[in-house]
């Protein structure tokens, strides 16, 4: 009975510190801007293309050191592609504004062999974050490859909660 007495506690001291009314506390929120709203879907996604290449893939591409597992993880024009020819809608395209931020705090869910055995990679990651896009909950997938020496993110993607 003690055991479920300080679970329960620990739960709601967790409750208690994460959310502040009914929003929870620290979790990244982002907004289109009015500028955004007047644009089409694809010159939403120009836009953003030219705002990762000036902010991530400068040269040399930056490199995020993700909190829970000390990698340095590399932002390289490849996940740029994945998530260019996977965000179809405003808030999935919006979202990549948060690339760094989501990699840097996201949490490891799990590691495996390569399943399409990808000459040289060593081992595929997959993590998770959470953010607010528009004031709407959205689960943050993160994958990021492991080759010889060096992590590189491979896909970045929102799905609405």
């Amino acid at each position: 009975m003690r055991h479920f007495s300080l679970i329960f506690s620990l739960c709601s001291l967790f409750f208690i510190l994460a959310f502040v009314g009914n929003k929870p506390v620290g979790i990244p929120e982002i907004w289109e801007t009015e500028e955004d709203k007047l644009l089409s879907i694809n010159k939403l996604k120009e836009r953003y293309i030219e705002f990762v290449r000036s902010h991530f893939i400068n040269s040399p591409h930056l490199v995020v050191v993700n909190q829970d597992t000390n990698w340095k993880i590399e932002i390289t024009g490849r996940v740029i592609k994945e998530w260019r020819q996977k965000s179809r809608t405003r808030p999935r395209i919006i979202a990549i504004r948060l690339l760094d931020v989501m990699i840097q705090t996201a949490v490891l869910v799990k590691t495996e062999k390569d399943n399409k055995k990808t000459p040289d990679i060593e081992s595929v990651s997959e993590f998770e974050n959470r953010c607010m896009i528009e004031g709407e909950f959205y689960k943050i997938r993160i994958v990021v490859k492991k080759k010889a020496e060096r992590y590189f993110a491979y896909y970045f993607g929102a799905v609405k909660q």
